[in-house]
C-alpha cells in the first residue's frame, strides 16, 4: 500500500513539473522579449565599468588586472573579486566575441582600453553588452525555478502547489527591480542572485525528510548521503558566489553555523534503547570535507594571482579593491538604512545649533566638526553592530539545525523541520540586517533580501503581506537611479504593473478561500525573528 502510494505520488510530481514548464517558457520568452526592448535605453557609468573591465581582462596580463587604472584616467578600475573577473574575461575572450570583432560587426573601440573622457560607446556596442547580461539572466531563471520546487512543499493545506510554485517563479523572473537594475541601469544582478536562490535551494534539499511512506532496506544511509551531497554543493555555490561578489559576505556566517551544526554533526539515539531523544556527535570527515569543497570554490578563482611574481602584492592589491572603506560610511546615493537616518539626524542638529536663537559658545564647538554633530562610526564599529544584529538569526539557525537533526535536548527550539524552510527565513532576515547595518550600503542591496522573501510570500498570508511592503518600499528606493524624465513612465509603468499583479495573485492563492488551512508551524518562524 504505502509503495503504491509513493509512486503514485512520483506519478503525479513529474506530472506538476511538466505541466509547470509549459506555463514557465511562456513567460521566459515574454520577459526576454521586454529585455531585447529595452536595449536602447538608458544606462548608467556602470555600463562603462564593465565595458572597462572587458578590455582590462582581454587585453592586459593577468598581474595588472587590479593596477590598471590608465594612469589615472579612469575611475572605472576592477574592484570585483577575482571570479567575477574571470566571468569579464570569458565574455572578451570567447569564440563568439572573437569572431564579431573579426568580422567587423563589434568595433575595435568597444574593447579597448579608454580613459573616461573617450569612452562613448557604440549602438553595437551597447548592443552586445546588454546581450550579455540578458544571457546570464539564464542563471537567474533556473535559480528561480529551483527555489520555487524546493519551497513548494510548505504552502498551506487547500493551495495548489503547482500554482504556488509558478507564481514563485513569475514573480522573481519579473522582478521590476532586477529589470531597472541590470536592463536599464546596467549591472548583472539576476545573475548572482540566481547563483544564490540555488545556493539557498540545495540547502533547503539537504534537510530531512518525512519518509514514513515507503520503507526499504538501507534507506537512513542513502537519504543521508543525499542529503549530504545537497548540502556539499549549497556551500560549493556560496563560495562560489562569495569569489564573485564579496557583498554577499554578510550572509558567510549564517551558511557557516547552518552547514557546521546541521552538516557537521550527526545525530545518534541515546544509549536506552526506549529513549526518544538523540545525541549530536561532531563529525570531522564531514567538517574535512565541507571545509575542501568550500575552500576549493572560493580560493580556486585566486589561485593564477598566488602564483605571479608579486603574489603578496597582488593579494594586498585585491583586498585593496574589495573593501574601499575610504569611500565613507554610506553611498553617494544614499539607501534607507540605520546610518542614513544617524548622518540625516547629524545633519540636522547641525542645522539646529547655527540658528541665532542657539548660545556663540556652542555654535563655535559645533563649528569645530568637519561636516555634522556626530561622527561618522569607524568600519570595525560598523562590523560589531552587523554582527549584533546577525546574532539573533544565527543562534536560531543553530538551534533550528539541531531540531532538524532530531535533537530533543533541552531549550531547543519547537521549529518545523519540513523542507529546511527555516534557513530561507534566516537568509531573508540576515539579508535585512546586512541592509539596514552594514557599511557603505548600495540601494540595490534591498534585492537580497526581496528576491529570497518572494520564495516565502506562497507559504502563508502573513509572508504575503510582508513580502508586499518590503517589495512596494524597497523597489520605489531605486527609482532615482532612473533620474531622468525620460524614464519616469517606464519605471512607473513596470512597478505599479508588477505590484498590482503580484497583489491580485496572492490575494487570489491564498486569500480566496477561508477554509485554507494555515498550520501553526507553517508560520512558527517568524516569531524567533
Amino acid at each position: 500500500m504505502t509503495v503504491a502510494s509513493s509512486l503514485s505520488s512520483r506519478a503525479s510530481s513529474s506530472r506538476t513539473n511538466t505541466l509547470a514548464v509549459t506555463k514557465i517558457l511562456p513567460i521566459l520568452l515574454l520577459i526576454t522579449a521586454v529585455k531585447f526592448l529595452l536595449i536602447p535605453s538608458y544606462f548608467s557609468t556602470d555600463f562603462d565599468v564593465h565595458r572597462n573591465w572587458l578590455a582590462i581582462t582581454r587585453h592586459l596580463p593577468l598581474s595588472s588586472w587590479y593596477f590598471e587604472d590608465l594612469q589615472g584616467r579612469t575611475v572605472h578600475t576592477l574592484d570585483y573579486p577575482p571570479g567575477f573577473a574571470w566571468f569579464e574575461y570569458f565574455l572578451s575572450n570567447n569564440f563568439v566575441t572573437t569572431s564579431l570583432v573579426g568580422s567587423g560587426w563589434l568595433d575595435d573601440k568597444c574593447l579597448d582600453l579608454l580613459p573616461d573622457d573617450d569612452n562613448v560607446p557604440s549602438e553595437r556596442c551597447v548592443t552586445f553588452q546588454r546581450c550579455t547580461v540578458i544571457l546570464s539572466d539564464v542563471i537567474l531563471f533556473f535559480g528561480a525555478y529551483f527555489v520555487a520546487r524546493s519551497t513548494n512543499l510548505n504552502v498551506p493545506k487547500g493551495v495548489d502547489v503547482e500554482e504556488a510554485s509558478a507564481l514563485t517563479f513569475l514573480l522573481i523572473a519579473t522582478n521590476p527591480g532586477l529589470i531597472v537594475l541590470d536592463h536599464i541601469h546596467f549591472q548583472y544582478n539576476g545573475m548572482l542572485l540566481g547563483l544564490l536562490l540555488c545556493s539557498v535551494a540545495c540547502i533547503i534539499r539537504g534537510a530531512p525528510k518525512d519518509t514514513t511512506a515507503v520503507q526499504v532496506k538501507n534507506s537512513n544511509e542513502r537519504r543521508a548521503a543525499s542529503n549530504q551531497m545537497w548540502e556539499l554543493s549549497g556551500a560549493a555555490l556560496f563560495a562560489l558566489l562569495l569569489a564573485m561578489k564579496h557583498l554577499y559576505v554578510t550572509l558567510a556566517p549564517l551558511f557557516f553555523v547552518h552547514l557546521l551544526r546541521h552538516h557537521c554533526f550527526v545525530a545518534k539515539k541515546g544509549r536506552e534503547e526506549e529513549s526518544s531523544s538523540a545525541v549530536l556527535h561532531f563529525s570531522f570527515t564531514r567538517f574535512v570535507l565541507l571545509a575542501a569543497v568550500t575552500l576549493v570554490c572560493l580560493l580556486g578563482p585566486f589561485l593564477p594571482f598566488f602564483v605571479q611574481q608579486n603574489a603578496w602584492g597582488q593579494i594586498e592589491q585585491i583586498l585593496k579593491r574589495l573593501f574601499p572603506f575610504g569611500r565613507g560610511l554610506v553611498h553617494d546615493y544614499w539607501a534607507a538604512n540605520v546610518w542614513a537616518l544617524y548622518l540625516f539626524a547629524g545633519r540636522v542638529s547641525s542645522y539646529i545649533i547655527r540658528m541665532p536663537f542657539v548660545p556663540e559658545s556652542i555654535r563655535k564647538i559645533v563649528e569645530s566638526f568637519s561636516q555634522v554633530p556626530f561622527s561618522e562610526p569607524p568600519p570595525h564599529f560598523v562590523a560589531l553592530c552587523l554582527l549584533i544584529g546577525l546574532a539573533p538569526a544565527l543562534i536560531c539557525a543553530w538551534k533550528a539545525a539541531g531540531a532538524e537533526l532530531g535533537c530533543q535536548l533541552k531549550g531547543s527550539l519547537k521549529v518545523n523541520p519540513w523542507a529546511g524552510s527555516f534557513f530561507m527565513y534566516a537568509v531573508v532576515f540576515s539579508s535585512f540586517s546586512a541592509f539596514m547595518l552594514g557599511y557603505h550600503v548600495h540601494e540595490k542591496a534591498i534585492m537580497t533580501a526581496i528576491i529570497p522573501l518572494t520564495s516565502l510570500a506562497t507559504t502563508s498570508r502573513e509572508n504575503a503581506r510582508l513580502f508586499i511592503r518590503t517589495s512596494m518600499f524597497g523597489l520605489f528606493g531605486l527609482f532615482p537611479l532612473l533620474f531622468r524624465p525620460d524614464e519616469l513612465l517606464m519605471k512607473s509603468f513596470l512597478y505599479l504593473t508588477w505590484m498590482l499583479f503580484a497583489i491580485y495573485r496572492l490575494e487570489s492563492l491564498l486569500f480566496k478561500d477561508s477554509r485554507i488551512l494555515f498550520c501553526k508551524e507553517s508560520t512558527s518562524y517568524q516569531s524567533h525573528f
